[in-house]
């Protein structure tokens, strides 16, 4: 029986559509090479969403490397965040989850500065039980250490635990961790499978 039930951050518990709103900020044009210098690079993946370096340290080397994009970098670092709005039906789903009694966690990979300015002005990770944020701990998904801290943290059987994610890998890493997974595309598709496939009720 499902007793706890964890969701990624971005694109599952607030807004993520990089592509869309960079493009609308910048320009069909500007947008994508401003997404490209900020976030496509090895130096982003090997290093930031697992804690090696700051969003400060990050900035400062992009500019290095992108002068031609400085100005556009150099206001990105100041208002990104804003990309990140709440999704109000799956906040609506986690309420119901936790009136009648389950357990709801965050699992996701952020970088620091980033994710705190999301637990201070989104109210859903309020009613969270807990969670595993990547740059804490040195690990990202869809590795499978980073499913087995969550567990170990909260003492969580994995049987008894479904994920959802916006990204299939992710989907993919935690089910080879033994836990229940769903590929979010929406809050009531993930209920659906909540209820019918798992047999939750609330």
């Amino acid at each position: 029986m499902v007793k706890n039930i964890v969701f990624d951050a971005a694109g599952v518990l607030v807004e993520w559509d990089p592509v869309t709103w960079f493009s609308g900020h910048y320009g069909p044009e500007l947008g994508p090479q401003v997404l490209a210098a900020a976030m496509g690079s090895r130096y982003w993946m090997d290093n930031v969403d697992w804690g090696f370096v700051t969003e400060d340290e990050l900035f400062r080397h992009q500019i290095e490397a992108f002068p031609h994009l400085a100005a556009e970098l150099a206001e990105l670092d100041r208002i990104w965040h804003t990309i990140l709005q709440p999704k109000t039906d799956t906040e609506d789903l986690v309420r119901r989850l936790k009136e009648v009694g389950y357990r709801v966690y965050y699992l996701s990979n952020f970088p620091e500065r980033t994710f705190r300015w999301l637990l201070d002005h989104t109210p859903v990770f309020g009613r969270m039980d807990g969670g595993v944020v990547s740059y804490d701990v040195h690990q990202v998904k869809p590795n499978a250490d980073i499913y087995e801290t969550l567990l170990t943290r909260y003492g969580l059987a994995a049987e008894e635990t479904v994920f959802t994610d916006d990204t299939v890998i992710n989907v993919d890493g935690a089910q080879r961790a033994g836990l229940h997974a769903w590929h979010f595309t929406g809050a009531a598709g993930f209920e659906w499978y909540l209820r019918h496939d798992l047999g939750l009720s609330f």
